[in-house]
């Protein structure tokens, strides 16, 4: 490779970090956004707790 390809590829992968850096920051906005839910498994033993509380 000649000087003149690796920068090429220098900038490429510096655009393409800096995207990957854009898109990182996007899912944290995203994740930040998102409802807070509990885990399934939690969610879960409250509805057996609920069920066996209905029963009593």
């Amino acid at each position: 490779m000649s000087d003149g390809d690796n920068k090429e590829l220098i900038q490429v992968l510096k655009r393409m970090e800096k995207q990957l850096s854009d898109i990182k920051d996007d899912l944290a906005d995203i994740k930040r956004q998102m409802p807070k839910v509990p885990y399934y498994g939690d969610l879960l033993q409250d509805i057996i707790k609920a069920v066996e509380n209905i029963h009593k």
